[in-house]
């Protein structure tokens, strides 16, 4: 069971990228199986949906390939838990989950690179590991101020 890393990501930038960026991050995650999925509403922030997990490594499974590449890519492993929607409204959207053991910092520095006109707030806390901290990131730059807790 991991310790799980609470965080609340903020969105924006023009009114329609971030409508864009909404619409395109909803999905299920990869490692489902189809019939799995029967009657499950997809989530509302799916990682794989805006940094996709290669099918080469999808083809190896997740045990002999995902947990590392999701660790190298997304800085955690696993995805969004528990996903939600905080705020919305123009230019602006919120979201909170759960991640295992770390922030998602790789994830929101690949996000803000294939979008570099939103701009991506990441406040996170993992009491278990004792950490907490804010990060910014905008097209390639990336500012993280961690601190132990």
């Amino acid at each position: 069971m991991p310790n799980w890393c609470a965080n609340r990501l903020t969105i924006r930038g023009p009114e329609a990228d971030v409508t864009a960026f909404k619409d395109r991050a909803v999905g299920h995650s990869p490692w489902s199986r189809p019939e799995e999925l029967v009657n499950v509403e997809p989530s509302v922030l799916n990682f794989h949906s805006l940094v996709p997990v290669p099918v080469q490594v999808l083809a190896t499974g997740y045990e002999k390939g995902g947990d590392d590449w999701e660790k190298q890519h997304w800085g955690c492993k696993w995805e969004a838990d528990d996903a939600s929607i905080l705020h919305e409204w123009e230019g602006l959207v919120t979201y909170e989950f759960n991640t295992a053991w770390s922030p998602p910092s790789e994830f929101c520095a690949a996000v803000a690179k294939q979008w570099p006109t939103l701009v991506l707030i990441l406040e996170y806390e993992e009491p278990g590991c004792g950490i907490k901290g804010l990060a910014k990131f905008q097209g390639g730059q990336h500012e993280d101020h961690c601190v132990s807790l």
